[in-house]
């Protein structure tokens, strides 16, 4: 699979010749080195890609030293760009001769992508079911109900349609609960204390002794 470089992954560790010279290519780009020689960013970086180093964790290495503080200022006109690539990563050698490991965690162009390729279809836009014939009348209707600019019009057709809803669930032949009824219906479930008309207050019958008359 052929990648220009300038859409090289930047996690993928490259593995054969031709991945290396993309990987090249894409970290001058990257870096702004136009001038860079690159045969000799190759010959550097060959073991580095071996050790399992990759374009974004050789950037994070010429800006940043192990330990996490700054390299130093940017390489200037006057410096081969592959000799200040050099000098960079000569703080990322162990003991002066083995590869630190790389500051970001590469992976295979075939990890890249299934990976790239799961992605792609996680988000790729979900087919959509056709519309039964009540799901088209509906939104014909919601669209002509959006289109009207009254919003009192809109209100009584909101309320039209949600009565015709209620309406639907009646039994055929009964008429729907009028206030009147639903006050009698409570009136049958739950009575109602007698109270004084005067007071408002429950009336409630006492017991009086009866006194006897001399």
């Amino acid at each position: 699979m052929q990648i220009e470089p300038s859409r090289w992954p930047g996690r993928v560790v490259p593995s054969t010749d031709a991945d290396v010279d993309i990987a090249v290519e894409a970290l001058c780009e990257r870096a702004l080195w136009p001038d860079a020689d690159r045969r000799w960013v190759r010959r550097l970086l060959e073991p580095w890609f071996r050790a399992g180093w990759s374009v974004d964790a050789l950037l994070v290495a010429v800006d940043t030293k192990p330990d996490g503080t700054r390299q130093g200022r940017p390489r200037s006109r006057d410096q081969v760009a592959h000799e200040f690539l050099r000098a960079r990563l000569r703080t990322w050698t162990a003991d002066g001769a083995s590869l630190a490991r790389p500051p970001l965690t590469g992976m295979s162009l075939g990890e890249w992508y299934r990976v790239n390729r799961r992605n792609a279809a996680l988000h790729a836009p979900r087919t959509r079911s056709a519309l039964t014939s009540d799901g088209e009348r509906a939104r014909a209707e919601s669209r002509a109900l959006a289109h009207r600019r009254d919003p009192v019009e809109r209100s009584r057709e909101k309320g039209r349609r949600r009565q015709e809803v209620l309406d639907s669930l009646l039994v055929p032949g009964e008429h729907a609960p009028s206030f009147a009824d639903s006050w009698r219906l409570v009136a049958e479930l739950v009575p109602v204390p007698r109270v004084c008309s005067a007071c408002g207050h429950v009336r409630n019958e006492v017991a009086r002794p009866a006194h006897r008359v001399a």
